[in-house]
């Protein structure tokens, strides 16, 4: 049967209540080239992240945080392996202007952000904050390593953060505004979007006067910041790795996976006894994890004698995104 089949009986289906109205509506503005760019990438990132095994064997699972939030998204664990389907609805919804980050499951009991608050419908515009949950591990040269789950909210004005379930602090405060320092080169929250996204000349926007031996791990730190701290958008992210990847003496390797068996492409850079590891999510262009170890074996780590590979310090980015709210600073004592 064809749609020429059906008995239509003549009837008009435009006779209802408003009808009218939406014929009078027009045509809707088609979405812009970076929501567009926002839905693909983030769509990439589902259907890639999903497929890939999880420390035991089994799939990492994922969480949307929506900005503005319309729903309380569960706490999500380690399970097997389950068909991924990316709706077209979905796609669309989100070009025309429902934008998300993901969430970067980790495997541990803490819920994401988007389980912290509830929807607030009447929310427009760019969240005033960003949210990063991190696990930092730091070898001691006098106790054993320490690990510490961190929390940080990074406004225009302050940075403030709480180590795992302690008081809520303020880390940075200043009211002209925090800066991002890329190779000494200060760059404020609302210069965000003003930065170029030629990776030729966001590298000379983000290196500014800066020469010399310092110029290529000032970059590696900078981009690292600005893909976990910042609200950047999808394509700066995508250029902002691409700068990442042409430092000289940097090296790509793809599908490598971080510590909670997330996979990425990993850029490796060697500076001076270290070797640098950076790991990122190439689907949405936010950072994993960071690792430093030791780049040869005889580096003295106060009394220690390490061996090439020894482990120094690594940032494991848990989940990464934008929040309407902070909570306030703890009373001092």
């Amino acid at each position: 049967m064809t749609g020429q089949d059906r008995n239509t009986d003549g009837t008009d289906f435009l006779d209802f209540p408003g009808a009218k109205r939406l014929v009078a509506a027009g045509k809707v503005a088609p979405p812009s080239a970076d929501a567009v760019a926002a839905a693909l990438a983030a769509v990439r990132s589902a259907a890639g992240r999903a497929q890939e095994d999880g420390p035991d064997g089994t799939a990492v699972d994922l969480a949307w945080e929506p900005v503005p939030a319309v729903a309380v998204v569960p706490v999500r664990t380690w399970r097997r392996r389950l068909p991924v389907l990316v709706s077209v609805a979905a796609v669309v919804a989100i070009a025309l202007g429902a934008a998300f980050q993901p969430w970067q499951g980790s495997g541990d009991t803490q819920n994401s952000p988007a389980a912290e608050r509830t929807a607030a419908p009447e929310r427009t515009g760019t969240a005033p904050y960003w949210k990063v949950r991190t696990v930092q591990w730091n070898r001691s040269s006098t106790r054993p390593p320490d690990e510490t789950h961190q929390t940080e909210w990074r406004s225009r004005s302050d940075i403030r953060g709480k180590s795992g379930d302690g008081p809520v602090q303020y880390y940075s405060l200043d009211l002209a505004g925090i800066p991002y320092k890329i190779c000494r080169n200060p760059i404020m929250w609302d210069e965000l979007k003003k930065l170029p996204t030629d990776p030729a000349a966001l590298r000379a926007r983000l290196v500014g006067k800066t020469t010399g031996e310092s110029v290529a791990e000032g970059l590696f730190d900078g981009v690292e910041e600005l893909l976990s701290q910042s609200p950047a958008e999808p394509r700066l992210r995508a250029a902002l790795f691409k700068v990442l990847t042409r430092i000289p003496g940097a090296r790509v390797t793809e599908r490598v996976k971080d510590s909670t068996g997330r996979t990425g492409a990993a850029v490796d850079l060697d500076a001076d006894t270290w070797h640098r590891r950076l790991i990122i999510d190439t689907g949405a262009f936010h950072a994993l994890e960071s690792v430093d170890t030791a780049r040869e074996d005889g580096l003295m780590w106060g009394k220690q004698k390490l061996r090439a590979g020894d482990l120094l310090h690594r940032t494991t980015y848990l989940s990464v995104g934008p929040a309407w709210e902070a909570p306030k600073p703890s009373p001092r004592p």
